[in-house]
C-alpha cells in the first residue's frame, strides 16, 4: 500500500516571477534570457537573502510571461503587477520593495491593481 505524504506547502507573502524563456537569436519577439534575465534572477534570490526576507518573498523564474516588447520582465503577486526593462542594477530596488510590500512603480510597465484584478490583455499599460 502506497504511503500518503502529508506537507504544507510553504506560504510566501510575494512572489517575484522572473520571464527567464529563450528564443532563437533571430527570432523578431526577443528573449528576456538574452536581456541578462537569468542573472536578474539569481541576483534577486541572492538579494533577498541578503535582507533576510527569504521566508516572506519568494523569487522564481519562468517561461514566457507575454511581455516580450517590455524587456526583462517580473511579474509580483499578490500585487497582480508586472515589471518591464529590468536591469541588474534595479535588483536591490525590487527586492527592498518586496520586503516590504511595496511596489517599484518607475519598472511597472502592467498594473492589475488599477483595473481590480489580474485579468486585462497582455502587453504594457498606457
Amino acid at each position: 500500500m502506497a504511503r500518503t505524504l502529508h506537507t504544507t506547502m510553504p506560504h510566501r507573502d510575494r512572489y517575484l516571477f522572473v520571464c527567464i524563456n529563450r528564443r532563437a537569436p533571430d527570432d523578431p519577439k526577443g528573449s528576456c534570457a538574452a536581456k541578462g534575465s537569468e542573472e536578474v534572477v539569481k541576483e534577486l534570490k541572492a538579494e533577498l537573502a541578503r535582507l533576510g526576507a527569504k521566508r516572506a518573498v519568494r523569487a522564481c523564474s519562468t517561461s514566457c510571461l507575454d511581455l516580450c516588447e517590455s524587456g526583462v520582465s517580473i511579474v509580483v503577486e499578490p500585487d497582480h503587477v508586472a515589471y518591464g526593462r529590468v536591469t541588474l542594477a534595479d535588483v536591490p530596488e525590487i527586492a527592498r520593495a518586496a520586503a516590504e510590500g511595496t511596489i517599484v512603480e518607475r519598472l511597472v510597465v502592467q498594473d492589475g491593481r488599477r483595473r481590480g484584478g489580474a485579468g486585462g490583455e497582455g502587453g504594457a499599460a498606457s
